[in-house]
């Protein structure tokens, strides 16, 4: 027998005994093809909340520059996005055309939880993944209620533990005040908060005020909150609400430890606006390094943001950290499309998007990793709290598990 012969027998055994590294073919859903993955995402780019708009410009221009470099397995990455004014009737015909027409393969970053409930029965009906939404609902990281669902913050639950952990420690004879925006997202977070206090709730809640989206200004709900003599002021607000409660609180003279959530302690949009010297000391929880933050000037993966924002967001402020928000958030994305390989229908995204645990970003803070699991869809395992300084926020203590 030849050698050639022998070649192309020994040849067709190897391709016999490993079929699925010989014959395999790519799979595809929509949106997804040998070139080109389409995922959709609509954002407050106007209305109350449109500086939050900011974190959708990071994640668009950073698969622009992945784009450059060859995009994820070869294939490019269309993020198609539309503007929602954070209202939840245009989120979900919005995201009704995103799914319909253009034929995205994923849900991707929607703002808000009023947003995300608007859209999620849909997307869930469809089976349409509804990835690292900017919610953190507590019903999100539930498997039987949202199984098509990731979030793209640590919940309120979790945050709500780390807050009653740091008070419960350090200041048990709390009296809590709250204001808190008057739907889904105001009572969940709340909720959240009460829930972790335990027993002590009932004793350590003294006042709760609720704003609408749609009001002017909240400084009355504030002077009414101060006049019980809370010493703690939990603002669950968002956008120019918060700035507002902010602001009003510290010209009223009224001094209390300031808790914000996370998705409302950016200091390019809230903390500047409110006044930085006006909210020493409030207190957030933090999973990522902020660029403003001097500690991290020389960090390779801070140098390497601000490079980016530097480029591509022109005319903003490269430390500002909704920027590293929607960069990091990109980052997951890519790494579960990048895992995803050449089965890009739903199921398989879905099923990547569900097995993070161990992953980490290169701006995510020491000791912090990602923990989704088929059963466990919180997204973060640590979190910190962190103070602001007038400057920028401060991780403080040790990462705490959520």
């Amino acid at each position: 027998m030849s050698m050639n012969r022998r070649t192309a027998l020994a040849a067709s055994a190897a391709a016999l005994s490993f079929p699925h590294a010989v014959f395999a073919q790519p799979k595809y859903g929509p949106g997804t093809s040998d070139s080109e993955i389409r995922i959709g995402s609509t954002m407050p780019f106007s209305g109350p909340v449109s500086g939050l708009g900011m974190m959708g410009k990071a994640a668009q221009a950073y698969f622009e520059e992945l784009n450059e470099t060859g995009g994820i397995n070869g294939r490019k990455v269309r993020l198609i996005q539309y503007d929602d004014a954070y209202n939840p009737g245009k989120a979900l015909e919005l995201t009704r055309r995103l799914v319909e027409s253009e034929n995205v393969a994923l849900i991707y970053q929607t703002l808000g939880t009023p947003n995300n409930n608007a859209i999620h029965r849909y997307l869930n009906e469809r089976k349409v993944p509804q990835l690292l939404v900017n919610s953190g609902a507590n019903k999100w990281v539930d498997a039987k209620v949202a199984p098509f669902v990731v979030p793209g913050a640590p919940s309120y639950a979790a945050e709500g533990r780390a807050y009653a952990r740091w008070l419960l420690d350090n200041k048990p004879n709390a009296k809590i005040a709250v204001l808190r925006q008057n739907d889904d997202f105001g009572k969940d977070y709340l909720d959240a908060i009460k829930s972790a206090l335990g027993e002590r709730a009932k004793t350590m809640v003294v006042a709760e005020n609720t704003y609408e989206v749609t009001d002017a200004t909240v400084d009355s709900q504030v002077v009414g909150l101060k006049s019980t003599n809370a010493d703690v002021f939990f603002v669950l607000c968002n956008g120019k609400f918060a700035v507002q409660a902010l602001r009003k609180a510290h010209d009223i003279g009224w001094k209390p430890q300031i808790f914000l959530p996370l998705g409302s302690s950016s200091i390019q949009a809230i903390m500047r606006p409110a006044g930085g010297d006006k909210v020493v000391g409030a207190i957030t929880i933090a999973v990522a390094k902020s660029p403003s933050d001097s500690q991290w000037n020389k960090d390779p993966a801070i140098v390497e943001l601000r490079e980016f924002a530097k480029k591509r967001l022109s005319g903003h402020d490269p430390n500002d950290q909704l920027i590293a928000s929607g960069y990091n958030s990109a980052q997951i994305l890519r790494e579960i499309l990048r895992r995803s390989g050449d089965d890009l229908t739903r199921e398989n995204i879905m099923k990547q998007a569900l097995n993070l645990k161990g992953f980490r970003t290169a701006i995510m803070l020491p000791g912090v990793q990602l923990s989704t699991q088929p059963n466990q869809h919180e997204l973060y395992e640590k979190l910190w709290l962190q103070r602001f300084d007038g400057e920028t926020w401060k991780p403080f203590g040790e990462p705490l598990a959520v």
